[in-house]
């Protein structure tokens, strides 16, 4: 009796130790497939934080965005000097500006400033310019030049020059300007030859010259000294007309050619002359000169003849160097531009209100006629 009762309660002890590991084992694993009822609270408040704190980064990123394209861009500015009004150079750089897409008050601003005829303001012109912080200066004369190279080492300056730049200074060379300068030559200066060379063409027993200029000024200072030096190897005798700004005595000049018995007037150009042109045209013939100009303005207003280059094309030209400086390049890296066309203009009306009859071998190599 004991024995199977023994025996029976070790069999129900058994089964109770094999239900209580059993039971053991499911609460081990329902316990670890429950939910953490701690730990998924906290990450749904992490989430919200990250999410907040991106809705704020992305509000900043797009109001940054949109207060810079709110601002408005600064317009370019360009400081123009000039000597005075009557060589069209301002509406030719203008015009150059147009065909660059430019608009003025729109996307360029211009600073202009005229000196009318009188070298003596170009200086504080210029300082007027540089003390606005201009983007770039446009030096239309030497004197411009000149003053505006002593203004300042900083600002680019576009430079028309009527002279040899790397003789005068203003460039290193025409490759490589270096400093702050570059821009065109005119090779004013260089044609002087080939000027007195025309009017011995057109007049052959000739032996005087005369030659009109503005002796204030350092350009036309150069340009009488090359006239004299191509005169001689001609054999012809120069006559110096020299007139000072800011109010010249052309009649008292001109009576001083009469005098000399001069046979034929150059005229040197610089913003005096430019100033008084119709006088100095209308002298030449009253006295009737036949007159060699350097532009080809002064022969549409009554000159005899020119041989130059084209001065509207070289401001026209004028405005790409600007453009090139405005986005971006230094005046150091643009080559000074040399010009490879020179035109030779002759008026016929002129020719006939002084008595005067061009040759043929002259008239048939002129670029344009005006009758």
């Amino acid at each position: 009796m004991r024995l199977e009762a023994t025996g029976n309660s070790m069999k129900f002890g058994l089964r109770k130790n094999r239900k209580t590991r059993w039971n053991r084992f499911l609460d081990f694993y329902s316990d670890n497939r429950k939910p953490k009822t701690c730990a998924e609270p906290c990450r749904r408040i992490q989430n919200r934080k990250w999410a907040g704190l991106f809705a704020i980064a992305s509000a900043l990123t797009v109001g940054a965005a949109v207060a810079q394209s709110q601002q408005p861009k600064q317009i370019p500015r360009i400081g123009f000097a000039s000597g005075g009004p009557g060589g069209g150079s301002f509406e030719a750089f203008r015009q150059g500006l147009r065909e660059l897409d430019y608009v003025e008050g729109k996307n360029v601003l211009i600073e202009y400033r005229d000196a009318k005829g009188r070298l003596d303001l170009m200086p504080a012109l210029v300082d007027e310019l540089v003390q606005q912080k201009v983007d770039v200066i446009v030096a239309t004369n030497n004197v411009v030049i000149r003053a505006a190279k002593k203004a300042t080492k900083t600002i680019p300056i576009v430079m028309r020059s009527s002279v040899d730049p790397v003789a005068a200074g203003y460039v290193d060379s025409l490759a490589r300007p270096g400093g702050n300068i570059t821009g065109l030559t005119t090779l004013g200066r260089e044609l002087s030859a080939k000027r007195v060379e025309l009017i011995k063409e057109i007049l052959p027993k000739m032996s005087r010259i005369a030659v009109l200029w503005d002796a204030d000024g350092p350009g036309p200072k150069v340009a009488f000294k090359e006239y004299q030096a191509a005169a001689q190897a001609f054999n012809l005798q120069v006559h110096s007309l020299e007139v000072r700004g800011p109010k010249p005595d052309f009649e008292k000049a001109f009576q001083g050619v009469q005098k000399a018995r001069a046979d034929a007037l150059i005229i040197v150009s610089n913003p005096l002359i430019i100033q008084h042109r119709a006088q100095v045209l209308e002298l030449a013939r009253k006295y009737r000169l036949p007159s060699m100009n350097e532009m080809f303005q002064h022969v549409e207003a009554g000159g005899l003849l020119s041989y130059a280059t084209n001065n509207a094309d070289t401001f026209r030209r004028t405005a790409v160097y600007v453009d090139k400086i405005l986005k971006g390049t230094k005046p150091a890296d643009l080559p000074v531009e040399q010009p490879t066309k020179f035109e030779l203009i002759i008026n016929l009306k002129t020719a006939k209100q002084i008595g005067l009859t061009i040759p043929p071998n002259v008239l048939v190599r002129a670029d344009r006629v005006i009758k």
